[in-house]
């Protein structure tokens, strides 16, 4: 594995903590089909609140699997609970790497990095009792599609309200997708961590979902909802080059879609695989990257959707045959840059290449 992929499997890793979001952000949503258990919603509010409460030192390992076969990464995770989580990759080609993620504030719950409210708008919520789970007592909560098939399981300490495990499953409601498991977790009385890098950079600012239709009128491509059943809930602009952030969730799965005005340069999207679609390059792992561009913007679209729900949404938006470009012409996409939206993971690029 190489040492830049390594950057991406701790992003995604990070993404699971969250950007701090708009209390307001979570458009409102029909009620489900069938009634959530309300002993299952009131653990998984728990489980929102318990990184504000409660702080630990663990040992937490993140699986993904798709076309790219197994992605794995190994994190220590130190959390304080009244400043956020420092966390180091271990058992890698990078030890000591670390980053930091900021307690969020003001934000609406979240679950593992994906908003409540949109978790309990489009799945049914289920109490599947007591179990054990690394020494610890745990409940089980599970989430069923529409369809009644398996969506998720989340494993949930009953002393501290902490997720312990997660898992995610493809819409046949068999296969695994995507597994969070701390192997280790020690709760401590206080944990107190040194000043690191915030987590979102200078110079990216949240705009507001109330000016999301002012924004389609100046011509950038933000759907209310995409494929997937994934609904657009926060935006944020980096106001140093006026490119956009879109993110959307469906409560389990979150994927965040970046717009900049120019043109895709070959050189940006080296090592991508090519894609039926032309102009298409997409590249597979924790999480996964695609990136094209039509109309005068560059789209880059990043998530830990499985392979063939992040086809459907890449073939929702607007595609063009791609033309050859001068040297002048050409525009990168801002990738590196990128990456820092969703991660601090831009202080350690200099240390993973």
């Amino acid at each position: 594995m190489s040492l830049t992929r390594l950057a991406v499997l701790v992003s995604s890793a990070l993404i699971g903590f969250g950007l701090p979001t708009s209390a307001a952000a979570v458009p409102a949503m029909p009620a489900p089909p069938k009634a959530d258990s309300p002993t299952a919603v009131s653990w998984l509010q728990r489980a929102a609140a318990a990184p504000d409460q409660v702080s630990y030192h663990g040992t937490q390992i993140i699986t993904s699997w798709g076309p790219h076969g197994a992605s794995s990464a190994m994190l220590d995770i130190v959390h304080a609970a009244s400043q956020g989580s420092e966390i180091s990759v271990i058992g890698s080609s990078a030890p000591g790497a670390k980053a930091f993620v900021q307690r969020a504030t003001a934000a609406s719950a979240a679950v593992d990095g994906g908003p409540l409210a949109l978790l309990q708008a489009t799945y049914q919520l289920v109490d599947k009792c007591c179990t054990d789970l690394i020494g610890r007592s745990a409940v089980l909560v599970e989430a069923l599609r529409a369809d009644q098939t398996l969506a998720a399981k989340f494993w949930i300490d009953k002393a501290t309200g902490l997720l312990l495990q997660r898992q995610l499953f493809s819409t046949d409601g068999k296969t695994m997708v995507r597994a969070t498991l701390f192997t280790e977790l020690a709760i401590e009385s206080s944990e107190f961590l040194g000043h690191l890098p915030p987590m979102v950079p200078s110079g990216v600012e949240s705009v507001g979902m109330d000016k999301v239709d002012g924004l389609r009128s100046e011509g950038w491509v933000c759907a209310p909802e995409l494929p997937a059943s994934l609904k657009l809930h926060d935006v944020h602009q980096d106001t140093t080059n006026g490119s956009l952030q879109f993110s959307y969730s469906d409560g389990l799965f979150n994927v965040s879609l970046f717009e900049q005005r120019g043109t895709l340069d070959p050189v940006a999207v080296r090592g991508f695989s090519t894609t039926d679609s032309p102009g298409v390059y997409v590249r597979y792992g924790m999480p996964s990257y695609v990136v094209w561009s039509s109309g005068g913007i560059v789209y880059t679209l990043i998530g830990d959707l499985p392979a063939d729900r992040l086809d459907q949404v890449v073939r929702s938006f607007p595609h063009e045959v791609p033309v050859r470009l001068t040297a002048i012409q050409r525009l990168g996409t801002g990738l590196a840059k990128i990456a820092t939206w969703l991660t601090p993971m831009g202080a350690l690029s200099p240390k993973l290449g």
